[in-house]
């Protein structure tokens, strides 16, 4: 699992758009962390 910021270096997205794909449902995150707010993305969604 990768946080927001490693996956944006790997996807070539930067994390304002990942948000914004999280907010309007396109690109969710695999999981969020309950704790800390988290964003966690598998390598799976690099080809979505």
């Amino acid at each position: 699992m990768y946080r927001i910021g490693e996956f944006s270096k790997m996807s070539k997205t930067t994390i304002k758009t990942l948000r914004y794909y999280d907010e309007i449902g396109l690109l969710k995150p695999q999981e969020t962390d309950k704790f800390i707010g988290y964003r966690l993305y598998t390598t799976d969604q690099l080809f979505k």
